[in-house]
Parts: C-alpha cells; structure tokens; sequence
C-alpha cells in the first residue's frame, strides 16, 4: 500500500524512468483515485479536469506499454507547459555533456527533465513544478516545488538551492517532504544529498560566515 503522500506525479515519472513501471501505475491509479474524489464546484475544477486528463492520458501510455520499452515514453502535458522527454534509458555518457539551464520560473504544473546532465535553473521553482535530473540541481532562487536530483540511480548526485520550501525533494529514490525538513532550515540556502548508508539528507549552505549545521537524518524512501 502507498503512503498517500508518496504518491505524486514526481515519483510517478521517476519510477517510470527507473523501469518500475507498476509502480508508476500505481502511483497514477491513486492520483486519479483521489483527484476523481474531490467535490465538484470549486474554483479549481478546470485544473483538476486538466489533470485528471493529463493523468488518464499518461496512465494509459504506461499501461499499455507495460512489458516493452515505450513504457518510459515522455509524460503528457498541459499546454504551454516546457517538459525535456526521457528515453528508455539513459545513453552511456561519451564525455561531459551541457547542463540544462532554464532563466524563466518554472510555474505550477511544469515538468523539467534533464536528461544525462545537470540542471540549472537561474530562477524560482513555483509550487507544484517538478524537477528532475540524472545528475545534479541547482536552483538560484526559491525551490518551492519538488525536485529529484540522480533521478536515474546516480547516488552521488546532489541538489542545490538558495531558499529550500519544497514540498519534496530527494536523490535517486530516497526523498524528504517538507514536513521533514527542519524548521531552522527552511527557506535559507540548502545542499541535498545522500549518506553513505542511502539517507536522503538536508545541510545548509554556507554563503557568508558560519558553519553549516549538521545534516538531518529523516528520509523516506520510494517505495521499489
């Protein structure tokens, strides 16, 4: 059974990517689930019908590609939103490639994909955006949506930010919600990464004079 706050559309795609296909399955079968259950005549009814197509859309692509390598095909999306495709898998890397670098904010409902390399996004990450990258993140402004660095098992991949609100965050498949991280770190300058046992970890960043406080150890984990 799923945490029903792991089951976000993050780590759906990241599951995916992975090659956990049911997984992915599940997680989309629980968000349609719950979105289908919220009462009608809210002002947010156009956007919950936007995702729930959205949802359906993409659960199919899955479902009906379950055994074969199409199942890791891009996610659907909304109309004006900006999202970088994921292969099968990624490419062996034949030497250093470009980080992906985005100067606009990265709005509610966008999904940004870097795919074999670093992303760099020289703005703020608004709440309900998803990041995701196989190697490492940095945001120069505000993280307030999710973001998952190493997305494709690179464990030492880590993630950067000026100003740490996310409502997730994690390398490869060990994540932090916002709930777990601490108080004292919130909204200042944050590093992401493992430990050596595979615990997703928080650190604030020095940027002036001081020491950083010691990392947290709270994680979850995705469920594989």
């Amino acid at each position: 059974m799923l945490e029903p706050l792991f089951a976000t559309e993050t780590m759906a795609e990241l599951s995916a990517r992975q090659g956990r296909v049911a997984d992915a399955v599940a997680i989309y079968q629980q968000l349609l689930r719950g979105a289908e259950a919220e009462p009608n005549g809210t002002s947010d009814d156009a956007a919950r019908v936007a995702r729930i197509e959205k949802w359906r859309a993409r659960l199919a692509e899955l479902a009906g590609n379950a055994t074969g390598p199409a199942a890791v095909a891009r996610p659907s999306a909304a109309a004006g939103d900006r999202i970088v495709p994921a292969p099968a898998e990624v490419a062996a890397a034949t030497g250093p490639r470009e980080s992906l670098v985005i100067r606009e904010p990265v709005r509610s409902g966008q999904v940004i994909y870097a795919e074999g390399r670093d992303l760099i996004v020289v703005a703020s990450v608004h709440s309900g955006a998803q990041l995701l990258a196989d190697g490492n993140i940095h945001v120069y402004g505000a993280l307030k949506g999710r973001a998952v660095a190493g997305a494709h098992g690179l464990r030492e991949a880590q993630l950067f930010c000026l100003a740490l609100e996310a409502e997730l965050v994690g390398v490869d498949t060990s994540y932090l919600l916002n709930d777990d991280i601490p108080a004292a770190l919130r909204g200042g300058p944050a590093r992401v990464f493992l430990t050596a046992d595979g615990t997703c970890s928080v650190a604030a960043l020095s940027v002036g004079k001081g020491v950083a406080p010691a990392p947290t150890v709270h994680a979850r984990r995705a469920h594989g």
